[in-house]
C-alpha cells in the first residue's frame, strides 16, 4: 500500500491507505470541494456512529495535511 500523498482534487490530499479507509466507510472524497469538509464530514461519522479506530487515526492525519498544505512556509 503506498502511503505517500497526493494531490487527489483541487484542495484534497490522500494517499493510498486514505483512500482504503474512506471506502472501508463509503465515503466518496470526491463530492467534497476542500479538506475542511471532508475532516468535519468524518467526524460527524466518527461522533454518531460506531467506527473502528482507523477513522479517528485518518481524522488525525488528514488535519495535520489540512495543516501542512494550507499554512504558509
Amino acid at each position: 500500500m503506498n502511503s505517500f500523498v497526493k494531490k487527489v482534487s483541487k484542495d484534497i490530499y490522500l494517499s493510498d491507505e486514505d483512500i482504503k479507509v474512506l471506502e472501508k466507510y463509503e465515503v466518496d472524497y470526491k463530492n467534497f470541494s476542500s479538506m475542511k469538509e471532508l475532516i468535519f464530514h468524518l467526524e460527524d461519522l466518527f461522533n454518531n456512529y460506531y467506527v473502528d479506530e482507523d477513522l479517528d487515526l485518518l481524522i488525525t492525519k488528514l488535519s495535520e495535511y489540512n495543516y501542512y498544505f494550507r499554512t504558509n512556509k
